[in-house]
């Protein structure tokens, strides 16, 4: 302390004072009582022997209820030993330390609870006793912020393991300070192998949409430390280090602690799952516009076929369109000839004619057979390949496809009732041009131009003045002209069919030498006949059968290719066919189909002859009456069921019954097919239906 001796302050310890003003005991009474912190002295025993009236606010005790007391009142049960024993040490130590700064510990309150407070204490004598006067600080405000703050960081720290997204605190220098879990998961790095790293760390590689690397100054941590400003949602790509690339969205905001100790956080989400969604969608979109794309040119496609007269514009129509349709580059359709092996392009689109020279494509798959056109005559299906630089089957051709700019291929049979017209093949500038809806449309297409080129290969084939006679032997007895002499032993002759609108065919045949019960005995038996009636039973015994077949017969293949039966008959299980198809009609074609259909199929004879004047099976009015389809099917029927015959074999309900309509509809069929017939022959043009 300093005291003041002749007008100046002197120092007598670590306080001054003038004694001329400040030199009563009354003057530091009221220091120490006015002080707010608690001011208390204990004896060597650990007795209180002074306290100040702070003591009331601290601990809740008045100070003259102290005097005499244990400080231990002040210190919790579980800390009172360790205050004795340190009571003990003060009285045996011959030099105590003199003073304690900033001691925290917790003292009790009256009430029981503790409060946390600052400790400053001084041993000091009085006489010849030690004394230790302790200065209290109630530090419950710093505690409750203390905890708080604990509390906060214990907080984040829980955030930064469970938050779903990664998160990196770099330093204002680009150190990578903290990282949580979730961007370890992220960037494929163990947080604690690259914190105290630089962000130019070798743990993984930044890149842009394009896979190249993202220079330093246009990451987000950079523009968010420069600018000073937050960078949100930045889409890259991160390498690990095995070489994985996933998608992330990045964003960055700088951190200022108060203290200068700038930072920047980087935020990472893992966008993979949301990318492949997105590239899903575009796929799906691009794959519904490409299909828009492909149904206009098929509606175009199917306008041209309805107008078509002749299997070259049917073509030429649909090479053009699909050549001229995105993505494809061109297409040819080939000839599937059964005399030879090869396939012969017959119509191109599209720059194609040059490669079409350089290549070879034939049937089977030796030697040239394993591109996508062999394959689909051989399947009857569409065949496909992705790439043609992948494919063995382009070896040799690959250079000419290159410089065509054909990377994938499509070919499609042209089949309708089991036959096939040719195969269809489509190429594309791209790989991958054709999935698997692309393939069901143009198998569908397919389809449609088989039955476009039948139909106008049977219309031909009508108003043709020649025609090929083929006479065959059938012998199997899968075949019911056939089986049925056999085995009734009788003979069967063919009289004529009908052509029924559902495009099934009803046959009538007599058969003589066998009862009429036997004869439909044997039809419910047999397999392919789908309906039959006896209609008429002639005086000698012979029985006109009617019978509907389903498609397999052979008249039905015959009919297929634009042919149709003039006359059969069978005895002994054998049956002879005089069939006529269309000069332009592949005769081998027609073969093989008939045998891969029965066992036995023999050519007795061909010969191309001028067309007679009927049918046994008519396609086309006599007179060139305008009937339509069911006036034209109700007159054949009634006119072999014998309905026009004295007397009728068949009445109008039995040929309405067979027909599958009423007797009234059929007989308003009749009649007005009758009149349109004898108008045509009168040569009166007003008649109509």
């Amino acid at each position: 302390m300093t005291r003041t001796e002749g007008g100046r302050a002197r120092s007598g310890g670590d306080c001054a004072y003038d004694p001329s003003v400040v030199a009563s005991e009354s003057f530091f009474r009221t220091l120490v009582e006015s002080a707010s912190d608690a001011i208390v002295t204990v004896d060597e025993t650990g007795g209180i022997v002074f306290a100040n009236p702070a003591i009331e606010e601290t601990f809740g005790y008045d100070p003259e209820t102290l005097i005499g007391r244990s400080v231990t009142a002040f210190v919790p049960e579980d800390q009172r030993p360790r205050i004795r024993a340190a009571f003990e040490a003060l009285q045996s130590a011959p030099a105590p330390p003199s003073e304690w700064e900033g001691i925290e510990t917790v003292g009790r309150h009256r009430d029981g609870r503790l409060v946390p407070i600052e400790l400053s204490l001084r041993a000091h004598r009085d006489d010849e006793t030690w004394l230790l006067t302790a200065i209290v600080r109630d530090v419950s405000d710093r505690h409750a912020e203390r905890i708080e703050r604990r509390r906060e960081r214990d907080l984040t720290e829980q955030l930064l393991r469970t938050v779903p997204t990664g998160l990196i605190v770099l330093s204002d220098e680009g150190v990578i300070e903290r990282m949580n879990d979730r961007a370890g998961e992220i960037l494929g790095a163990d947080p604690a192998d690259v914190i105290g790293d630089s962000r130019e760390t070798d743990a993984w590689r930044l890149l842009d949409a394009d896979g190249e690397p993202v220079p330093p100054d246009e990451r987000v941590f950079q523009i968010a430390r420069d600018s000073g400003r937050p960078v949100t949602e930045v889409e890259q790509r991160v390498e690990r280090t095995d070489g994985e690339r996933v998608w992330v969205r990045v964003s960055a905001a700088p951190l200022t602690d108060g203290d200068g100790g700038d930072r920047v956080v980087v935020v990472v989400e893992d966008i993979s799952h949301q990318k492949a969604r997105e590239r899903r969608l575009r796929e799906q979109n691009e794959q519904l516009e490409r299909l828009d794309s492909i149904n206009a040119v098929i509606r175009g496609i199917d306008q041209a076929l309805v107008q078509a007269t002749t299997r070259r514009e049917i073509d030429e129509a649909v090479c053009e369109a699909l050549a001229a349709a995105d993505p494809y580059r061109s297409a040819w359709i080939g000839d599937v000839n059964a005399s030879s092996d090869e396939v012969t392009p017959r119509a191109h689109g599209g720059d194609v004619a040059d490669y079409l020279d350089a290549i070879t494509v034939t049937r089977s798959a030796e030697p040239n057979g394993t591109g996508p056109a062999g394959r689909a005559i051989r399947s009857r299906s569409v065949q496909v390949t992705h790439d043609v630089d992948t494919d063995p089957a382009f070896e040799g051709v690959r250079a000419a496809a290159a410089a065509h700019r054909i990377r994938s291929a499509a070919s499609v049979p042209l089949v309708y009732d089991g036959t096939i017209y040719g195969v269809l093949t489509v190429y594309a500038d791209e790989p991958g041009a054709f999935d698997g809806t692309e393939q069901d449309v143009l198998a569908e297409l397919g389809g449609t131009i088989g039955h476009a080129i039948n139909a106008v290969t049977t219309r031909q084939a009508l108003v043709a003045e020649r025609v090929t006679e083929l006479r065959l032997a059938v012998d199997d007895d899968r075949h019911f002209f056939a089986a049925l002499s056999a085995a009734l032993d009788c003979e069967v002759d063919f009289e004529g069919a009908t052509v029924q609108a559902d495009e099934t065919f009803r046959y009538y045949l007599t058969v003589a030498e066998a009862d009429p019960d036997e004869v439909l005995g044997f039809v419910d038996e047999f397999d392919g006949v789908e309906s039959a009636r006896v209609v008429s039973v002639g005086p000698d015994g012979e029985s006109l059968l009617e019978a509907t077949l389903d498609a397999g017969s052979a008249f039905g293949v015959v009919a297929s290719h634009g042919g149709a039966v003039r006359s059969a008959s069978a005895a002994d299980g054998q049956c002879e066919v005089v069939a006529e198809l269309p000069v332009s009609a592949d005769v081998r074609a027609v073969v093989e189909a008939l045998r891969e259909a029965f066992d036995g199929i023999e050519v007795r004879a061909q010969r191309d002859r001028p067309r007679s004047g009927t049918d046994s099976v008519s396609s086309a009015p006599s007179f060139d009456a305008d009937l339509t389809d069911r006036q034209r099917t109700a007159v054949e029927t009634a006119y072999y069921a014998g309905f026009f015959q004295w007397p009728r074999e068949s009445t109008g309900e039995e040929v309405a019954e067979s027909l599958g309509v009423s007797a009234p509809t059929f007989h308003k069929h009749l009649r007005v097919a009758e009149r349109k017939l004898l108008a045509a022959r009168f040569g009166d043009e007003t008649a109509d239906g």
